[in-house]
């Protein structure tokens, strides 16, 4: 089966493709463009929706604000004979630099998003034709207190701890909580989502325990189990994942572990990206190497789904540059990841007993690939 796939990435040194669109071949990893657009700048991390409809991405916009002022977010219908036509519908400003991660909340009514260098993170609310709601749109360099926070502090490992960086913010799975993951005050803040609409501010709630977070360990993406029990957090700084029991009232953590075995690569890697299989019972964690000595790899873990226990079985090396995302074909046969600094994207045969990843495929010149999303109802012949 063929299934189509989108890819984000940032745009610059005269490459302005920042969304292209891939046909993949789900049972030989091979995969192809069918579009890419350049009208959308700095299209670095996008949604998709459970109906393959609408795709919403960030962005940056000279004419919301100055540089370092210029974020957004956007909306798409998706139409076509494989969903690769992208048709505009409206987009909105945040107020600040363009935000490093987005995600629908699970009734897929409003948007969550993190922005990294001012450490804001938001929602925004969608309308019944899945256009965004420009009430929560943000002014340059001004907080709106409707639907917006701004974190301050700082932490033990500069300058990356410099001041407070949000780096995700995804709603639980029961759509209680906005969990805001802050690489800088080593937290993943909880914030009443389910209950916003009362005074439409996104207050704080006490529900994880941040007590097990080591200080400086840089806490980067937090992600879910298919059952909704229990979430992962990855550590960009201390190259650990850790797993907590989700409870509907907070979090309970289960265990913390390594992502690397050699202190050689621990001391190379930022971890980046966190997925968790389809079937819930393996989780994937790229280490990006910033000494350029070979380590950009995948870490993979096997989980017990009603403990949610981890148990390391491979760290896999990809070959190229910063595998900054990565996302399994539908079936979890193949894999299809970005790197980054080698402009490359690439196509892996995964071996879910070993955990090992073959190339299969090399698409070259896409310029910092930094996001994949597969349309499930795109399947065709």
């Amino acid at each position: 089966m063929k299934y189509t796939a989108y890819v984000g990435s940032a745009t610059g040194e005269n490459r302005n493709e920042g969304i292209h669109v891939f046909e993949c071949d789900a049972d030989t990893g091979d995969f192809k463009t069918l579009a890419a657009y350049d009208a959308y700048a700095d299209t670095t991390y996008m949604a998709l929706n459970r109906d393959g409809t609408r795709l919403y991405s960030v962005l940056g916009r000279r004419a919301f604000g100055p540089g370092g002022r210029n974020g957004g977010l956007a909306a798409f219908s998706l139409g076509g004979a494989a969903g690769e036509k992208l048709t505009f519908m409206n987009e909105i400003p945040t107020g600040w630099t363009v935000p490093c991660h987005v995600s629908l909340d699970p009734s897929e009514k409003a948007l969550v998003y993190a922005e990294y260098s001012c450490g804001t993170a938001g929602y925004a609310d969608l309308k019944a034709d899945g256009s965004i709601d420009s009430a929560c749109a943000g002014k340059a360099g001004e907080v709106n207190a409707r639907c917006q926070v701004r974190h301050e502090g700082d932490g033990p490992n500069k300058p990356r701890q410099d001041r407070a960086h949000a780096h995700c913010s995804v709603v639980t799975p029961d759509g209680r909580f906005q969990m805001v993951v802050d690489l800088t005050l080593d937290k993943v803040m909880a914030y009443d989502f389910a209950n916003r609409a009362e005074g439409m501010k996104l207050v704080p709630a006490a529900c994880i325990d941040t007590r097990k977070f080591a200080p400086g360990a840089g806490p980067r993406h937090i992600v879910f189990h298919p059952n909704g029990k229990f979430a992962y957090v990855v550590f960009e700084l201390g190259n650990l994942v850790a797993s907590f029991r989700y409870t509907g009232e907070g979090f309970e953590h289960v265990a913390t572990l390594p992502l690397l075995t050699s202190k050689e690569a621990m001391e190379a890697c930022k971890a980046a990206a966190i997925k968790v299989s389809e079937d819930g019972t393996q989780l994937f964690c790229s280490n990006r190497d910033i000494s350029r000595s070979g380590y950009d790899s995948i870490s993979v873990f096997n989980i017990d789904p009603a403990t949610g226990a981890m148990e390391f079985l491979n760290n896999a090396r990809l070959g190229g540059s910063f595998p900054r995302d990565f996302q399994f074909f539908p079936g979890g046969r193949f894999c299809l990841a970005g790197l980054k600094e080698s402009w490359r994207v690439c196509s892996f045969a995964y071996d879910r007993a070993k955990g090992t990843f073959e190339r299969v495929a090399a698409m070259e010149g896409v310029y910092r690939p930094l996001f994949f999303a597969f349309n499930l109802r795109s399947a065709r012949a």
